[in-house]
């Protein structure tokens, strides 16, 4: 016989739901307002703010109201009680409410105060002032960049943005921010997404099961990645920005050929990988 929620156990549950995302917003954003609430959940104002003062009521050593600022803030003592506090985490909330599983990676250690600034400078259009290492200069040196998107390549963070050292738009990696030494937030930017060639210009990626497979694999692996019959056997195109173009290909695991055809599964169509060789490192 199948077991139903009470109305004080649904209301639990979504109250849960509600702090969780609320938690995540003071988190990384570091500041909430009712607004915020009333979007997310598709509520009134009033109920938006009832849901803060709830919250507020029964964990008030996490949370502040700013009055000059009109919003709510992180006190430094906040525990998250609802939620795990990681920028996936947050990431994920922000595209859906649904439950959502997936499979832990290692963890990148990003602290909120060094993603903070990177939001608001993309939020408000603003320059930041980086301490970056990367492994052709390992040391740790200053630069100016003006980031325009934050970006999951489904291993690592990046920020996107166009960096002053290189007059160049460029991806910078979060975890080789120097933690110790924040982002900090400069004057306006003067170089925008619209003017970064690589972000705008999407790239038709197609590809196909190994041709070493027989027909029965090859159509267990068409199956796996969704691809269609065509006259020229099985196949799936998908859209790519350029910028995340080597992103793609090392997620898809078609940065190395493997021997066995079983393991590689997927290769570029020989069409596609013409077509793409303007755009691969040299």
């Amino acid at each position: 016989m199948a077991s139903h929620l009470n109305e004080k156990e649904s209301n639990s549950i979504i109250d849960q739901k509600r702090f969780g995302f609320l938690e995540l917003i003071l988190i990384w954003e570091g500041s909430l307002q009712s607004g915020h609430i009333a979007k997310q959940f598709e509520l009134s104002e009033k109920l938006a703010n009832h849901v803060l003062q709830k919250y507020k009521n029964l964990y008030p050593v996490n949370i502040v109201y700013d009055g000059a600022s009109a919003c709510y803030r992180p006190t430094e003592k906040m525990v998250a009680q609802f939620c795990s506090g990681s920028l996936q985490e947050y990431m994920q909330f922000m595209s859906t409410t649904e439950t959502v599983s997936s499979l832990e990676l290692p963890n990148r250690n990003l602290q909120p105060v060094l993603v903070r600034p990177i939001l608001q400078a993309i939020r408000e259009q603003r320059r930041l002032q980086i301490d970056y290492a990367s492994v052709s200069n390992p040391d740790f040196s200053t630069r100016v960049i003006q980031p325009h998107h934050l970006v999951f390549d489904g291993m690592r963070w990046h920020v996107r943005g166009f960096c002053e050292k290189n007059q160049d738009y460029r991806d910078f990696v979060l975890s080789r921010f120097q933690q110790e030494h924040p982002a900090q937030l400069l004057d306006g930017a003067d170089h925008f997404d619209l003017q970064d060639e690589d972000w705008h210009n999407l790239l038709q990626v197609e590809f196909m099961p190994d041709p070493r497979l027989d027909e029965n694999r090859a159509r267990i692996i068409a199956l796996d990645y969704d691809m269609q019959q065509t006259p020229k056997g099985f196949r799936q195109t998908q859209q790519v920005r350029q910028a995340l173009l080597m992103y793609w290909i090392q997620r898809m695991g078609l940065n190395t050929y493997q021997q066995n055809a079983q393991a590689q599964q997927i290769i570029l169509t020989p069409e596609c990988e013409q077509s793409l060789k303007p755009y691969m490192p040299k």
